[in-house]
């Protein structure tokens, strides 16, 4: 069955294992796009479709954004057969003009696009396998190199749309991992799987597994259910440790986190705006920390979180803006961003003020979230300098079920600034690695205390 195009946009891309985004548009309008082959090089004319009769017309449909870190490239999961040639070319050119017409930037970076053609045309085309297709279309789009566009095969995409979710049941030690040069940094701990029932916390770091250093390949730990695991665990200020756990099924729920400290000072850790329930989430978190009495000041932690959504982005928001705070654009127009008033509580009158954390690693719309804060809503902006990777992606899905990941605009805040390529700068620059830090003693969240006021922990 054809499926045609569906167009979702983003703000940031996603794999669990990183809890990455970018920035993913709402969903909007439904249009049609041209026949495929309407936007093809002049000089293909007279090649051969393989018999294709007809050009395949798609609909597209924006959808929400998330933004990767950089954009993982997708794996493929062996398959002996190939998809018929008609097919294979029909997907590669519509992936070809849905570049070549919707790309943000018309100079393609610097790419020769129409000269990528023939060459990437021609291993279409000698593809002996699926697998062998598939690495021929992300290897194309890879060439784009801007950390968001991407093809994803099928198989992938059923991965990403589970994580999107936020139901995503997965066979594992119920842990989602950030790889660094020392291990693996834990960011969520999933309830009631094996983790939380060996007392592994969010900043614990896998250190080695089965006897050797963790590595980038290990992932958050998934394998067979029942197989056992032997884990190092480092913990800020603690000695080593090592655990035993059997993998099962895990319901992969990915949670804000939230506190409150004394001095009346709320605490909310967004890890993620990439799945699509997230802003309820929050606004759930702030409920529950307003309902223990009244807020003079919050902290919301945006370090590591790589986007997500746009109906994310304007939730969150909603909580601290009113009306327009900036706008996207395309090659050829601007889409306002209004922020309209929110379901739960008005964090717009805080006595003692805003702060909001962010790192390196904070990017797409996690970034946009962060700059509308400190530009609108007079937020402290504390930490590192963020990625500066803040296109919105759309996601075109095709004919076989794979997706089509392309960034198509940027956004510039009220003021005319462009994030792109520059990132959120801090108001006040602590540059710590605050992964090696516990909670009760890491540098940035301890200054945000200080700067609302807030008592002692």
């Amino acid at each position: 069955m054809v499926l045609g195009n569906v167009l979702l946009r983003l703000g940031a891309v996603v794999s669990i294992v990183t809890l990455t985004g970018c920035g993913m548009a709402p969903v909007s309008t439904v249009r049609s796009t041209t026949a495929a082959t309407d936007a093809l090089p002049a000089w293909t004319e007279g090649i051969a479709t393989s018999g294709a009769s007809t050009p395949a017309t798609a609909t597209v449909t924006p959808l929400p954004s998330p933004t990767l870190v950089p954009t993982p490239i997708p794996t493929l999961t062996p398959t002996p057969d190939v998809p018929a040639l008609d097919e294979r070319l029909q997907i590669f050119d519509e992936v070809w003009r849905i570049v070549n017409e919707e790309y943000l930037y018309d100079d393609f970076g610097g790419i020769d696009w129409e000269g990528l053609y023939p060459d990437y045309r021609a291993r279409i085309m000698r593809a002996q396998s699926r697998d062998e297709f598939y690495a021929a279309m992300i290897d194309m789009v890879a060439q784009l190199n801007d950390n968001h566009s991407r093809f994803v095969p099928p198989a992938s995409v059923e991965a990403e749309d589970a994580t999107a979710s936020g139901q995503e049941t997965r066979v594992g030690i119920g842990v989602s991992v950030q790889p660094k040069p020392d291990g693996g940094f834990i960011q969520q701990v999933f309830p009631e799987s094996p983790a939380a029932r060996a007392g592994i916390r969010p900043r614990d770091r896998i250190v080695a597994v089965d006897g050797r250093p963790y590595a980038v390949s290990d992932g958050d730990l998934q394998g067979d259910i029942g197989t056992s695991v032997r884990l190092t665990i480092a913990r800020p200020g603690a000695k080593l440790r090592d655990v035993l756990l059997t993998r099962q099924e895990v319901r992969a729920s990915i949670l804000p986190y939230y506190r409150r400290f004394p001095g009346d000072i709320g605490y909310v850790a967004v890890p993620t705006l990439w799945v699509h329930d997230m802003g309820e989430q929050v606004s759930g978190a702030l409920t529950d920390l307003v309902a223990g009495g009244s807020l003079r000041g919050l902290i919301l932690d945006l370090r590591s979180n790589r986007g997500g959504w746009g109906e994310v982005l304007s939730g969150v928001l909603s909580h601290f803006v009113r009306g327009q705070v900036g706008v996207f654009f395309g090659r050829d127009y601007v889409r306002p961003l209004v922020v309209n008033p929110p379901a739960g509580p008005d964090m717009r009158n805080l006595s003692a003020g805003l702060v909001v954390l962010i790192d390196e690693e904070t990017a797409s719309y996690a970034e946009v979230l962060a700059a509308v804060l400190q530009a609108e809503a007079g937020a402290i902006v504390v930490g590192a300098r963020s990625a500066g990777n803040t296109e919105t992606i759309y996601a075109h899905a095709l004919r076989d079920g794979s997706r089509l990941w392309l960034a198509q605009e940027g956004f510039r805040l009220r003021n005319g600034t462009d994030l792109e390529g520059r990132g959120v700068i801090p108001d006040v620059l602590l540059e710590v690695d605050w992964t090696r830090y516990s909670e009760d003693d890491d540098p940035q969240l301890l200054e945000a205390l200080r700067l609302l006021g807030g008592g002692p922990k």
